[in-house]
């Protein structure tokens, strides 16, 4: 290996611990686009890099100090991060690298305490497991890993996010810092840091607590945050929660809606509504959502009154929309890309189908560039990757799809931008400025580079696995 692919090396397992900065990461991809040999040994690096971390989250043993669940002190996790379509040779030995260490761990197993899968019928004790942990760390710096079971008691988040499924059907992430307590199946408590709430109708009910405030949730997906000053934030994302102040003497209660948010503190006697502001939660709700990471130029939306794709136009970042979840389809329908590979156009007639009956999560992808003063007319470049926590079953890129599954998928009380297909490059073509939409070998990552000029716009609809088993069922 020479010099340059040594360096290359370095930058991409340093892109993979999430140290680059963004200038950093922009002149990383430069770099693997303008030169071919470069390109292949970024895709195969994180091809393996991936395979490693997906498989040894599954045949690794897991430090615990309870041999069934996690508490203050036992985790257990897995990251997944995005992969490309490895040579052969890359593939071969990633699995025997995989059998080996499997091996290992299985050896190591038997004098070391492995927590039980979370399908044993005597595990009757857990309210939640741990189903999401990206670069999530506890107290004492071990890694919290997926599939761990968690008991009542103390969880001291040091850094990452973790995703709790809760046996009542409630999804709440966690991110660090922070420290909270699990009461049970339908309550915890958070005494620093910031957490995000999916309920769904059978968890509706589920409270967090805080030093100063209690909130119920009525049906709804809201956000809490608690700074080290103490002080409460809540911000209602849909539906409604009720919101008390701990401590106070008087009954009131706060009945906070769909775009609203309210704030409590000790200095305080009263719920206070404060400025609607999601900016605190915009690490944690993407996983709530179903994204395990996102890399690059690509920013999540947060549910709320403008939640909406022609709110939006930013020339810095490809934008995320959460749209149908858990979705099951009338009709078949159409979409351009099934499998992995990089997208290129192709006849209607030739497109393939997903079934009536498929049960699908969708998200819209958008880049929606505007004209700057100084630069009117320039055209604007953004690249990014996102792997999604489930496998993506289609991908939606032409004009035509798009406006059909739009009918589908779409808001319908929304008001939707025209959709313009992205633009692959043809065949043979060498000039600049198309755009590459790249399904990788995982079938959860897309490697993006989107290109638009100002007042245009690109988007695209991915259809996701719907995760809709209930983890009371596991």
């Amino acid at each position: 290996m020479n010099d340059d692919h040594r360096s290359l090396t370095i930058l991409i397992q340093e892109m993979l611990d999430g140290v680059l900065d963004d200038d950093q990461r922009a002149d990383l991809m430069n770099r693997v686009e303008l030169d071919d040999a470069d390109r292949k040994l970024y895709l195969d690096q994180i091809a393996t890099h991936t395979a490693l971390q997906a498989v040894l989250a599954d045949c690794l043993p897991q430090r615990v100090d309870s041999p069934n669940a996690i508490d203050a002190k036992s985790h257990s996790a897995s990251t997944l991060n995005s992969r490309w379509p490895a040579v052969t040779t890359i593939a071969s030995m990633a699995a025997t690298i995989l059998l080996l260490m499997c091996g290992v761990a299985y050896l190591g197993s038997q004098n070391s305490p492995v927590v039980p899968s979370v399908d044993k019928p005597h595990d009757t004790a857990h309210v939640a497991v741990v189903t999401q942990s990206v670069g999530a760390y506890d107290s004492d710096d071990i890694a919290i890993h997926s599939g761990q079971q968690v008991l009542p008691g103390q969880l001291n988040l040091n850094r990452g996010l973790v995703r709790l499924d809760f046996v009542s059907g409630a999804c709440v992430v966690i991110e660090g810092p922070a420290k909270i307590e699990v009461v049970d199946k339908m309550r915890l408590i958070l005494l620093r840091g910031v957490v995000t709430a999916t309920i769904p109708e059978p968890a509706i009910g589920f409270v967090v607590d805080t030093e100063t405030a209690h909130v119920v949730d009525l049906g709804t997906a809201f956000g809490v945050s608690v700074g080290e000053d103490g002080i409460t934030d809540v911000c209602v994302f849909e539906g409604e929660v009720s919101v008390n102040r701990i401590g106070s003497k008087s009954d009131e209660t706060a009945l906070v809606r769909e775009g609203q948010a309210v704030r409590a503190s000790k200095q305080s006697p009263t719920i206070d509504s404060t400025e609607y502001d999601v900016t605190s939660f915009e690490n944690a709700w993407p996983v709530n959502s179903g994204v395990l990471q996102t890399t690059g130029s690509i920013r999540f939306i947060s549910p709320g009154p403008n939640f909406h794709p022609g709110n939006y136009k930013d020339n810095e970042h490809i934008v995320v929309f959460s749209e149908r979840s858990d979705f099951i389809l009338d009709d078949t329908i159409r979409v351009d890309m099934v499998d992995p590979g990089e997208y290129a156009k192709s006849r209607y007639q030739d497109k393939r189908t997903l079934p009536a009956g498929r049960r699908v999560t969708s998200y819209l992808l958008q880049f929606s560039a505007f004209p700057t003063e100084q630069f009117p007319k320039q055209k604007r470049s953004v690249r990014g990757q996102i792997t999604f926590a489930q496998p993506i079953v289609g991908v939606i890129a032409g004009t035509r799809l798009l406006k059909e599954s739009e009918a589908v998928f779409g808001n319908p009380n929304v008001a939707y931008p025209v959709p313009r297909a992205v633009e692959p490059r043809p065949e043979g073509e060498q000039r600049k400025g198309f755009d590459s939409v790249i399904l990788a070998a995982d079938q959860r990552t897309l490697i993006l580079d989107l290109n638009v000029a100002p007042d245009k716009i690109d988007q695209l609809r991915v259809l996701v696995e719907a995760d809709y088993s209930p983890i009371s069922e596991l």
